[in-house]
């Protein structure tokens, strides 16, 4: 056995560890879906783009514009790697579990871990990032198996807590990324919404793509508590005693409201937006992601 392929073996296995879904869903979306990579030195030649004002002339393809009377420039595999950055909320929210499912931020982990494993066999970088109402780490990407390892271990040792405060810390660690690049926020969403959208545009503005995925427990939703019900906050809000019954019609109007506002703002600037539910297949998840991708960037 190549230790590449040793390596490999590793990362399955740190991805099993992490959640066997994560390792599932990998295996499930890599099915066809795979695209060809260059291997080779990153001086190896990629392909094209059009020149723009500044761009050094001594990149452009001279026996292009002498059959084509077009000026392009020539690109090469280091330029054309994708460079993603995960940024998993672990607030206290994230915590949150019910009927013996498992919690919101074991289903982001999953998912971070799959998607980080996806994008690596595609030969892009990935770095990570966890977040609560601080930036408690902060791993530039990179694109071998190795930092794919000590990515997967910081997954695993990040423990939900701390109050939630995600459009500040979206904008410290938009400040640490200086290439353009995508950024990928895994989040139950349960901060202020215009405060995370001015992030989110912040992002943008820092030339990052981003990509938002909402993790919702099935019990957010239903809110199938009867009679009186005292609840227990869990980034240090007062207890308090609701009737559920008549709280229930109040909270999924106030949830539906927060989802519209989100789903809205998103829209307006080009985020795309995706919801997964814990009690949802994360193969299956992944899968409806990437061909709703797939289908927009054909409209487009």
């Amino acid at each position: 056995m190549t230790l590449s392929q040793t390596v490999q073996e590793q990362v399955l296995q740190r991805l099993g560890k992490v959640g066997i879904a994560a390792r599932h869903a990998v295996e499930s979306v890599l099915v066809g879906r795979h695209r060809s990579v260059h291997k080779g030195l990153s001086l190896e030649f990629a392909g094209h783009r059009p020149y723009q004002p500044g761009d050094d002339l001594r990149r452009l393809d001279w026996i292009v514009y002498a059959r084509t009377d077009r000026y392009d420039i020539r690109l090469y595999e280091e330029e054309t790697r994708l460079r993603c950055t995960l940024v998993v909320d672990a607030s206290g929210s994230m915590g949150y579990r019910s009927g013996g499912r498992i919690s919101k931020l074991d289903y982001a982990r999953q998912l971070a871990a799959a998607l980080g494993f996806l994008m690596l066999r595609q030969s892009d970088a990935v770095g990570l990032g966890i977040v609560d109402h601080a930036v408690r780490l902060h791993l530039p990407s990179a694109a071998t198996m190795g930092h794919l390892l000590t990515l997967l271990e910081r997954l695993e040792d990040q423990p939900a807590g701390g109050e939630t405060s995600l459009g500040a810390v979206v904008e410290q660690l938009a400040a640490r990324l200086s290439r353009r690049g995508l950024v990928v926020l895994i989040t139950d969403g349960f901060d202020d919404p215009e405060r995370l959208l001015m992030a989110l545009r912040f992002l943008h503005h820092r030339k990052q793509d981003v990509r938002l995925f909402m993790i919702c427990d099935p019990q957010e939703e239903q809110f199938a508590f009867n009679g009186m019900i005292e609840f227990i906050g869990l980034e240090q809000e007062p207890r308090i005693k609701l009737d559920g019954d008549r709280a229930r019609a109040w909270y999924q109007q106030a949830l539906s409201d927060h989802r519209r506002a989100l789903a809205e703002g998103c829209h307006a600037i080009g985020v795309q937006l995706e919801t997964l539910r814990t009690d949802e297949d994360l193969a299956f998840g992944i899968m409806r992601v990437l061909t709703t991708a797939q289908a927009a960037g054909g409209r487009r």
